[in-house]
């Protein structure tokens, strides 16, 4: 299961890089602003491709509550991903809030 994972996160990444690159190159950055914006369509792509991982993975522990049928080993299985799926919004909320704050130090506000 974790190899079915990866393998869709490799794919998503590597659709978001091939978009990317196929703009041209990437423009020099020579002032904050154009870094910061830099920075926020980054943080877009990897809140996107998070935000698929989290619904998926609470997708999968409610399949896998469902289909435990009294099994304990399962829904501690279930329960520890549901666990790690609050962990991961929790992480990506945190890299909003960093966001945030690298950009008002950028920027001098």
């Amino acid at each position: 299961m974790k190899k079915t994972f990866f393998i869709i996160a490799l794919g998503l990444l590597l659709l978001s890089a091939g978009e990317a690159l196929s703009q041209g190159p990437p423009p020099i950055i020579t002032h904050p602003d154009q870094l910061v914006g830099l920075l926020s369509s980054i943080l877009g792509y990897v809140w996107t491709i998070l935000g698929i991982l989290v619904v998926l993975m609470f997708l999968y522990a409610g399949f896998m509550f469902i289909t435990a049928a009294g099994n304990d080993d399962k829904i501690s299985q279930a329960r520890k991903m549901v666990m790690w799926s609050i962990v991961g919004i929790v992480v990506m909320l945190m890299a909003g809030g960093v966001m945030l704050l690298l950009e008002n130090f950028l920027r001098g506000a």
